[in-house]
């Protein structure tokens, strides 16, 4: 819970919104430029630039977002009183699961290992704001 409520803390709703509004105007941009060109050249340049916005911007964009969102959250469940230490063992069993993940460069959020080890570096922060 405490990692949405970090995603609207943190604006990641707007910021994706920005960020997909500018990369559909590079997108219209770059079909204007290659409006002389034949159909197949402006679809193969559209396809590429549209496969490398996602995988060069947009899905690591999306897996700061998430890493950030984390953290927050490791922060807020602390806070509110929940011991932040329980967040590794859910991971554990999430990466157990083996729940179908993608290569890391094609997925939106970070792999399993990695959140656990992000988690495990951010638990002595995490730790200072938890109180029994």
């Amino acid at each position: 819970m405490a990692h949405e409520i970090a995603h609207a803390l943190a604006n990641h709703g707007n910021e994706r919104l920005s960020q997909g509004l500018i990369t559909e105007l590079g997108g219209m941009a770059l079909n204007v430029a290659l409006k002389n060109r034949p159909e197949k050249t402006r679809q193969i340049a559209l396809t590429a630039f549209g496969a490398g916005a996602e995988i060069g911007v947009l899905l690591p964009y999306s897996r700061r977002q998430e890493s950030e969102a984390d953290h927050i959250g490791l922060i807020l469940m602390a806070r509110a009183g929940y011991d932040p230490r329980g967040a590794i063992p859910f991971w554990q069993r999430m990466m157990k699961e083996g729940h179908g993940q993608r290569p890391a460069f094609l997925s939106d959020h970070p792999a399993d290992a990695k959140r656990i080890k992000d988690i495990e570096n951010e638990m002595p922060e995490a730790l200072k704001y938890y109180k029994k």
